[in-house]
């Protein structure tokens, strides 16, 4: 198996993801996934292996955060950075070798909801703050009520191309980072996450609620 150039696995990677095939920036660090991933693909790596790497990295974060110094938070900004890569390569690889597969979207979501919430955490322990748990808690409420708000518009109609928010994965992996590699910022990044991903979460139920709306007047369906 070759693999797929560049502009094929674009564009299988937005037929996946219900979109047009991205350019500038987003096209072209896929596109370096995507070379990353080819060789994987010929190994034979499982892209659910990755996913769960990603998820086992992320986790890693809390611990390493505890640690004393400014040790703890720069081992969890690595720890971050490993897993977000990882993160993006699990479905490059998947795009790659033509395994994507039902288990495989459930796992990424489930897995990185995990993911989401470790890195709250991980953000309140470096931010040493009294307030930073409940910021935490908050910035998790936000995030899971977004992918929820996300995926129950997504079972609600039939599939079609998705609104992107300002509060998505990549958004909060930034935040995140910022914070754990400045720990002086920790608690202005969970502020920002909660206001960011708590709008977006707003956001999106708004334009679901308007477009299933739509759905409704042009054949309702049955449901509760």
């Amino acid at each position: 198996m070759d693999g797929k150039p560049g502009d094929e696995h674009l564009r299988d990677w937005a037929e996946l993801h219900l979109t047009q095939p991205p350019t500038g920036f987003v096209g072209g660090w896929l596109r370096m996934m995507a070379a990353i991933a080819r060789p994987l693909a010929r190994a034979g790596v499982s892209p659910n292996a990755v996913t769960v790497a990603a998820c086992v990295v992320a986790l890693a974060t809390v611990p390493l955060a505890k640690i004393d110094g400014w040790v703890g938070p720069a081992s969890a900004c690595v720890a971050l950075i490993v897993s977000g890569l990882l993160d993006a390569l699990d479905g490059a690889v998947a795009v790659q070798a033509g395994r994507t597969t039902k288990v495989g979207f459930l796992l990424d979501s489930a897995l990185d909801r995990l993911s989401d919430a470790a890195l709250a955490v991980a953000l309140a322990i470096a931010a040493r703050h009294p307030a930073a748990g409940e910021l935490a808690i908050a910035t998790i409420g936000a995030t899971w009520w977004l992918e929820y708000v996300r995926a129950r518009a997504s079972l609600a109609a039939e599939p079609s191309s998705q609104v992107v928010t300002p509060g998505e994965r990549p958004t909060r992996m930034i935040l995140t980072g910022v914070g754990l590699g400045l720990p002086s910022l920790a608690l202005a990044a969970l502020w920002g996450q909660v206001v960011i991903v708590g709008g977006s979460a707003l956001f999106l139920l708004a334009w679901s609620v308007r477009r299933l709306g739509a759905v409704d007047r042009d054949g309702p369906r049955s449901g509760s």
